[in-house]
């Protein structure tokens, strides 16, 4: 009788087990399908309404493309020695507008749905992900669009080394997450914060190596360059597709080479652990 018993306890005990665990799936599906609803109606009403459509997504990075080719080329002469330097530019600043769009439309996603956080229940953070994933949509197809009109000129330089593009653009997206997450939460109590991002993106592209190769920078400062995430990322990046024959940032900076993986770490660690804290706070400031 004391064995029939414990086994009615055990399968009582792994039904409802499974009943929870069948209604964890169940809220990670509605959760998943939210996110992916929410990005794509984004990305859709970014265009509504306007003539040109998704062609402003290619006009903003090129008008961009073009002031600094203009400045840093014909006036500088920046691309003097340079291996192909309009398709390392451009690729950097393909990369670098989606940083920034993307921090910056993150940024402003919970403060603009106060009304969908006081009247719903879902995790707070799909808004911040369908945001960041709307921004991704744009990038594939600009940075699909480079691939497939400079490879066919024998602009771009595939090999093995073309694979780290998976690991960089994870790094760039993490990195893009982490500090999307941060300034999302921080901008629902202090507007300022946009002011500073704002300001803060103007300084950064100088230090990102957006407008200049690596090569061109002193060598003894190429490596502090390199401890900024941004510039480590587009530099490989361009390795990766452009110019094969330059060093990898690990092989130019060494142990130093944990310094921009380390801040990527910490901008997604510090960002989910903030936005984590603020979240119960924010209805009521919104």
């Amino acid at each position: 009788m004391a064995t029939s018993s414990a086994e009615t306890s055990r399968a009582v005990r792994d039904a409802a087990t499974a009943a929870s665990s069948a209604q964890r799936r169940g809220t990670l599906r509605r959760h998943v399908n939210l996110t992916r609803e929410l990005a794509v109606s984004q990305f859709k009403l970014k265009y509504t309404g306007s003539v040109l459509g998704y062609v402003w997504s290619l006009v903003k990075p090129m008008m961009l493309f073009g002031i600094m080719y203009v400045i840093f080329a014909k006036l500088f002469h920046l691309d003097k020695g340079t291996t192909n330097f309009i398709l390392q530019l451009l690729l950097a600043i393909v990369l670098w507008t989606f940083f920034v769009e993307t921090t910056i439309s993150a940024m402003n996603c919970i403060a603009a749905n106060g009304n969908m956080i006081r009247k719903a229940y879902f995790p707070r953070v799909v808004l911040v992900i369908s945001s960041t994933l709307s921004a991704l949509m744009t990038f594939a197809i600009n940075l699909t669009l480079i691939v497939a009109i400079a490879a066919p000129l024998g602009r771009l330089s595939f090999g093995v080394r073309t694979l780290a593009m998976l690991p960089l653009l994870l790094e760039l997206y993490l990195l893009i997450l982490g500090l999307s997450l941060l300034l999302s939460s921080l901008f629902v109590f202090y507007r300022d914060v946009g002011h500073i991002w704002d300001i803060t993106l103007q300084v950064l592209i100088y230090g990102s190596a957006v407008v200049y190769p690596i090569s061109t920078v002193p060598e003894h400062l190429r490596a502090l360059v390199l401890m900024n995430p941004m510039a480590q990322i587009i530099e490989d990046a361009r390795h990766a597709l452009v110019t094969p024959d330059v060093l990898w940032s690990a092989q130019i900076m060494g142990a130093r080479y944990a310094v921009p993986l380390g801040l990527t770490a910490i901008a997604v660690v510090l960002g989910f652990f903030v936005f984590r804290r603020l979240t119960p706070r924010f209805a009521e400031y919104l």
